[in-house]
């Protein structure tokens, strides 16, 4: 058998598709065949290793408690767990349970306000906030090689979104956790690939649904039945705008 026979046979872990969910119990054995628990078995071992070790243990262990903390049962509803907190509040909660003094709030400029109402409610809990704009410093588009047929508005000054300056701006200002408010795809993989501080995600971007990107699995099958497509021609409007340049 030849190495690329081998690779197409290797069983891919594919828990999304999971008949029958078994990793929450102790009948862990009892997955399927791609169960990563049992494939895996190494791996998911090293793994927890070095999720109790000194450099994660803390992190790992205070999210943990956090998870735990959001369930309650209600006088109305006592034989049901239900959910008990918003992630705004979650998110202050961790950093309390953590220690953290100072937060980084990294932002895109489409949710301004929305940025102006969480860093008050931030300072009111007593942490210290910097904040900082996806188009900090301004830098022209150009800088990457921009041709004008491929700007948002052809013929305006338009600012690159500039993750790695959020970033290296947080990160000169030591902060403890940094929080990503609505980044661009791509945008926000360059910014957790530069940020020194761990992250968290308190809303995604999704500019069709108003940051609520899970509406595109919901309306799959309905409204929104072209993420189905099998392919698109992301930039086939900019090409057409292109032609009258």
């Amino acid at each position: 058998m030849t190495r690329q026979t081998e690779q197409k046979a290797e069983a891919l872990v594919n828990c999304a598709k999971c008949p029958r969910r078994v990793c929450d119990t102790k009948e862990w054995d009892k997955g399927p065949d791609n169960c990563p628990s049992k494939i895996r078995t190494e791996v998911i071992r090293k793994a927890t290793e070095k999720c109790v070790s000194p450099e994660n243990l803390r992190l790992a262990y205070n999210a943990s408690k956090q998870e735990a903390s959001c369930y309650i049962k209600l006088p109305h509803a006592p034989e049901v767990i239900s959910p008990s907190k918003s992630r705004v509040e979650e998110i202050m909660e961790f950093a309390e349970r953590m220690h953290y003094k100072r937060l980084g709030v990294a932002y895109c400029i489409g949710v301004q306000y929305e940025a102006s109402l969480l860093v008050p409610i931030l300072e009111n809990r007593g942490f210290e906030v910097v904040s900082v704009c996806c188009k900090c410093g301004s830098v022209p588009k150009e800088e990457l090689g921009f041709e004008e047929w491929e700007k948002i508005s052809p013929g305006t000054f338009e600012a690159m979104c500039h993750p790695l300056a959020q970033a290296a701006i947080l990160n000169s200002y030591n902060t403890e956790l940094n929080i990503m408010v609505c980044l661009c795809v791509g945008h926000d993989s360059l910014f957790l690939k530069n940020s020194k501080a761990p992250c968290t995600v308190l809303a995604a971007k999704d500019r069709v649904f108003g940051h609520a990107p899970l509406l595109a699995l919901y309306l799959s099958r309905s409204y929104h039945r072209r993420v189905l497509t099998k392919h698109t021609e992301p930039d086939a409007y900019k090409q057409a705008e292109r032609a009258k340049i």
